[in-house]
């Protein structure tokens, strides 16, 4: 048997490699024949004059499918195939083709198809504006305090672009700045937020200054029942009697001072120095540092004189006055008489 299939593959051996030969021959002369395809990518370059802003999304590559037969397009690089310079005037409206013509391509190779077929085109007229910059704050800061006011400096931005886009803002963001944990004023340099689609900052990467004033936070607070105690009485008066003996008083300041304070901490007081009788006196309050006394009720008291106390009896005094010893019995009384 293994003899046999020796004999079969030997024999005329030099007729049967030609004819091989000749096979792979007639295949690859077949294949360089054959029309087939390729993909490349085109990258398109958009000019237009500077006076109008393209307000379409422009088309920055294109993908052509390129036919051919096998032979040219095994040489054919589409790494060195020309952009697309589309020069635009500024007046389309509407769209514009990718024409297969716009590919210059070696002999004998055409593009099949082109993807994207076309762009759409649509112009503004550019304009210029100047714009407030407004800070853009993130947080809260610490407790008890509050952000008063904000400055930016330079205050405007002068913003250029479409005409809609321009026309149509109010103001111009900085960056985020955190406020969290802040508890005093701070200036920080910050930059602008990116200008919005088909505009930009004529002076692009300048840095603004931004100053965010922090005081601690106000608040108004009524304490009820303040006594109202009496000054500069004079010395020969024995004092008075307050009607209403107690006051509301009403402070403004710093809130954590507020609900930290006692309504036996505010002094209330009336002055009563002319020393009449019955008087009528505004009620004024002991200053406390940092508040502010906005009201008080009542505004007015009266004040009613005490009367004199009675002269306190010195016994020593008697005894003197009497000549000493013992003071004399009482006389007893009558005796009665019996009836008969």
């Amino acid at each position: 048997m293994t003899g046999l299939l020796r004999r079969i593959f030997l024999e005329n051996l030099v007729l049967k490699l030609l004819a091989f030969a000749l096979a792979m021959t007639l295949v690859l002369v077949k294949r360089e024949d054959q029309t087939t395809v390729v993909t490349a990518t085109v990258r398109v370059r958009v000019t237009h004059p500077p006076d109008r802003v393209l307000v379409s999304p422009p088309v920055d590559k294109v993908n052509i499918t390129v036919t051919g037969k096998y032979s040219r397009l095994r040489k054919f690089e589409a790494d060195n195939l020309a952009g697309i310079d589309l020069n635009l005037s500024g007046d389309e409206q509407g769209q514009v083709t990718f024409d297969p013509e716009f590919f210059k391509l070696p002999p004998d190779l055409k593009v099949a198809e082109v993807r994207p077929a076309a762009m759409l085109v649509r112009f503004e007229r550019k304009v210029q504006r100047t714009v407030k910059v407004a800070a853009q704050l993130e947080g809260e800061p610490q407790t008890g305090y509050r952000v008063s006011r904000t400055e930016v400096s330079p205050p405007t931005v002068v913003v250029e672009g479409a005409e809609s886009v321009v026309g149509a803002l109010e103001s111009i963001r900085t960056e985020r700045i955190s406020l969290v944990g802040r508890n005093q004023t701070t200036t920080l340099s910050v930059p602008l937020e990116p200008a919005p689609a088909y505009a930009s900052y004529r002076e692009r990467g300048r840095r603004h200054e931004v100053t965010v004033v922090i005081d601690e936070k106000t608040d108004q607070r009524v304490f009820t029942g303040v006594l109202v105690e009496t000054r500069e009485v004079p010395v020969d008066v024995p004092g008075y009697e307050v009607n209403p003996a107690v006051v509301s008083v009403t402070l403004n300041g710093p809130a954590r001072q507020l609900a930290e304070l006692e309504a036996e901490e505010i002094v209330a007081f009336v002055t009563a120095k002319d020393g009449g009788p019955r008087l009528r006196a505004d009620v004024e309050v002991d200053p406390i540092e940092r508040l502010t006394v906005t009201d008080i009720d009542p505004k007015q008291v009266f004040l009613f004189r005490l009367p004199a106390p009675p002269p306190v009896v010195d016994a020593g005094a008697v005894d003197a006055a009497s000549g000493g010893g013992e003071a004399p019995k009482p006389a007893p009384a009558p005796k009665k008489k019996p009836k008969p």
